[in-house]
């Protein structure tokens, strides 16, 4: 049986209660074959506080998640990266290299990701630069029923399979098919409970002018999609859904996912440099900003 290239996931966690509600998600990830995960955290320290020993509230923590994993089956390491004006997003991507992670694993809540993406957080500039996969995990905050007006934030779809159904965007690109083979993986591992393969004709296109050139040209994309959707497996090939819209990619992606319930996109990231893509308002920033799923993206080859 070919090995799961995700056995090994670098987890970027702090220590706030969004922290926590990352933890309690990771059980899951055994769906993705992960046995091994590095907990990182990052502590940034001051001149003034350069002198003091790390806050012990920090080792304390990441012991407790410690604990709580291995309970769960998993190999667990813990690094703290503690230094003066360390800065989270560089330390994450260097640690999860120097340990050999095969993906990343970081937490967003919900409308934040849009101010991490103005402001230069955390969670955004780690998909932005890294060279592993990246997975980012949505967190949302939910009102008890029972509690009246009692809130807490938890994982967006507790308590079912991130792989119920997976949405890959595709433009046919060399990067777009390194995301697609992620998810032939899953599926030949029989993870996956549904596929749906979704392409944009953005607005750009001359042939949308035309109803006859419009016409030859959702012919050859259907095409497309139909060789994409017979390389599945025999348990989603059949169910698999074709979508071929047209208009803003990033924008007919998440409008795609809402609409259709989806628990995870899998894509590839233009692979061009975070500044770039940031500036020109590149497909996988606009799905990672305002998705509603959880994202996984995969970079491009380098």
């Amino acid at each position: 049986m070919q090995s799961s290239p995700f056995q090994h996931a670098a987890v970027a966690v702090d220590i706030s209660e969004s922290g926590d509600v990352l933890i309690s998600a990771l059980e899951g990830f055994k769906e993705f074959g992960t046995q091994k995960i590095t907990l990182i955290t990052v502590e940034s320290l001051s001149p003034a506080d350069e002198k003091d020993p790390a806050n012990p509230l920090y080792q304390e923590r990441l012991g407790a998640y410690r604990e709580r994993l291995e309970k769960q089956g998993f190999e667990v390491e813990t690094v703290l990266r503690s230094g003066l004006y360390f800065y989270p997003p560089t330390e994450i991507l260097e640690t999860a290299a120097s340990q050999s992670a095969d993906y990343i694993i970081v937490g967003s809540r919900g409308r934040n990701m849009v101010k991490e993406m103005l402001m230069g957080g955390t969670a955004s500039e780690v998909l932005q630069r890294s060279e592993l996969p990246v997975f980012l995990v949505r967190m949302e905050i939910r009102e008890e029923q029972e509690t009246a007006g009692e809130r807490r934030l938890v994982v967006r779809g507790t308590g079912e399979s991130v792989l119920r159904h997976v949405l890959h965007p595709t433009d046919f690109s060399e990067t777009a098919d390194r995301a697609f083979e992620v998810i032939r993986g899953l599926d030949r591992a029989g993870k996956i409970g549904k596929v749906s393969l979704i392409h944009v004709q953005g607005h750009h296109a001359i042939a949308l002018k035309d109803p006859v050139s419009l016409g030859k040209l959702t012919e050859r994309t259907t095409t497309d999609l139909n060789n994409m959707r017979n390389m599945l497996s025999d348990n989603t090939r059949e169910d698999c859904e074709l979508i071929i819209t047209y208009g803003t990619p990033g924008k007919e992606i998440v409008n795609a996912a809402k609409e259709n319930q989806v628990s995870l996109t899998i894509m590839g990231s233009q692979g061009k440099g975070f500044v770039q893509e940031i500036f020109l308002g590149g497909v996988s920033t606009q799905v990672t900003r305002f998705g509603h799923s959880h994202v996984m993206v995969v970079p491009a080859k380098r």
